[in-house]
């Protein structure tokens, strides 16, 4: 049985607390061919709705149509989705409008302890239907269409790591697993321009024996805008024709208020003893450097003399002349060349006799 990794699914719970607007926002691709022929478009919508009793949730229609060589073709994903990003709902179609059409539909519901997954395929005017139901207890981490678009979105705004490994359906509707892997920074080219972009790769792993899996790289701004995609191995490339300008959001959590606690220390017998302690431990500590250096007494007494003396109007552009010869890098040395030696006396010339 397939399972999602315990890392992945503690990075999934590390991302609910998100701010809901932050990934509320529109993005609309271009389907062209490689020869630059625009066929078609993506287009997904993201707004916030309730469901049942459920409030807070995220509703994302995405659709995508393209006609290629006169065959029109298209998906279209509606679901509802949790801020935990638990699907409680997706319908999800692919159509290909051949001479007998093809339709598929998936629809998936959220039950008490299942989810529900009813498959319809139609070709022609031929139809079938199957139900399945998986355990939610066995489908940790299950990331579908819709959740997988605002996943991506929250990866890029919150740092995602080197790999990340969930779970999704497969072609065949069957549990499997679905690999993240970061494309780190890369330059796309937007009506000429280079903007920054981060790439992530989405990888479903089928179940089937020996089928590859099945692979879309996707290249976003960098506050989350979808900005080109495809899918491995298709023709079609999907590029927005527009930069997209950067979303602006309000701070929504209100900043906390502390209530100022009056701390009466004097009053408090613990409080007053270290205060008491702390004073006496400072008063001789600083008593003993100055003990040991009995030139800082002279030194301020001098200049104390000096400022009561000359009466300067700019108190510290004085010290800064008064203190200059101290400094090792300004002073000349010269000044204090006799300052070792012995000062003579002159003896007087009266006679006191």
């Amino acid at each position: 049985m397939v399972s999602a990794e315990n890392s992945s699914l503690e990075y999934l719970r590390s991302l609910v607390n998100y701010d809901i607007n932050s990934i509320l926002y529109d993005d609309t691709l271009i389907c062209s061919l490689t020869n630059n022929t625009d066929v078609g478009s993506f287009e997904v919508k993201v707004t916030k709705t309730n469901y049942g009793n459920l409030h807070d949730c995220i509703q994302v229609i995405a659709n995508s149509q393209a006609t290629i060589d006169g065959v029109a073709c298209g998906t279209t994903v509606r679901a509802v989705v949790t801020r935990e990003l638990v699907t409680v709902q997706q319908e999800h179609t692919e159509y290909v409008k051949l001479p007998n059409p093809i339709t598929r539909i998936v629809d998936f519901i959220s039950e008490s302890t299942d989810y529900v997954i009813t498959i319809t395929n139609e070709e022609g005017k031929k139809k079938t239907t199957e139900t399945k139901r998986i355990p939610k207890n066995e489908a940790q981490g299950l990331i579908l269409e819709g959740a997988n678009l605002i996943l991506q979105r929250l990866m890029i705004q919150r740092n995602m790591p080197d790999k990340v490994t969930m779970l999704s359906l497969d072609s065949s509707s069957e549990l499997s697993r679905n690999v993240y892997t970061s494309l780190g920074p890369q330059q796309v080219n937007i009506n000429g321009k280079d903007i920054e972009a981060w790439g992530i790769q989405r990888q479903i792993f089928e179940t089937k024996p020996n089928a590859l899996p099945i692979a879309w790289q996707s290249f976003f701004s960098i506050d989350g805008h979808l900005i080109s995609r495809y899918q491995v191995g298709s023709p079609i490339k999907m590029k927005t024709r527009n930069i997209p300008e950067a979303e602006q959001f309000d701070e929504y959590l209100p900043k906390p208020e502390i209530p100022k606690r009056e701390l009466e220390w004097e009053n408090d017998l613990e409080l007053r003893s270290r205060f008491i302690d702390r004073r006496d431990e400072l008063i001789d500590d600083y008593k003993s450097y100055i003990y040991q250096h009995p030139d800082i007494n002279a030194l301020l007494s001098d200049f104390l003399q000096s400022v009561l003396i000359t009466k300067p109007e700019n108190i510290i552009d004085y010290a800064t002349e008064f203190f200059a010869p101290f400094n090792n890098q300004t002073a000349d040395r010269s000044l204090f060349r006799f300052a070792d030696e012995k000062i003579p006396v002159p003896k007087p010339n009266i006679s006191l006799k």
